[in-house]
């Protein structure tokens, strides 16, 4: 679970790993390829039509999920959606981007850190992460 995320990033429930996920890798499965992509909203429409109760954030935990335990080995996404990729350049500049964005968020983490412990304040207290 994620600080300040706890419902969205919660581990999955029961119905989202007996009933859900397997669905979900089902469907993605069969998106091969890049012009197969499908957003998280489409996923969610999909599913919700068939009332299935599923939100955009617990799809993404699902997705999660099955990408950490190789439920479904390469699948990537990218802003036309998720897909599974058998491409080599594809993979590797998923994993590049990946990278980047571990890099990025990083950056942000240690420059909130600094003006944290720069702060004009009496009872500062350094913050070591």
């Amino acid at each position: 679970m994620i600080t300040n995320f706890d419902s969205h990033t919660q581990e999955l429930n029961e119905y989202e790993e007996k009933i859900l996920q397997p669905i979900v890798i089902q469907g993605l499965s069969t998106k091969i390829g890049k012009s197969k992509a499908i957003t998280n909203k489409k996923i969610c429409e999909v599913l919700t039509s068939k009332d299935y109760d599923i939100t955009d954030t617990r799809l993404r935990k699902i997705i999660h999920n099955i990408r950490a335990n190789d439920l479904l080995p390469l699948l990537i996404a990218t802003s036309r959606g998720y897909y599974v990729s058998n491409d080599e350049k594809e993979i590797r500049d998923y994993i590049t981007s990946l990278s980047e964005r571990v890099n990025s968020i990083n950056f942000i983490k240690q420059s909130i850190q600094r003006q944290f412990n720069n702060r004009p304040n009496e009872n500062q207290t350094n913050l070591e992460l």
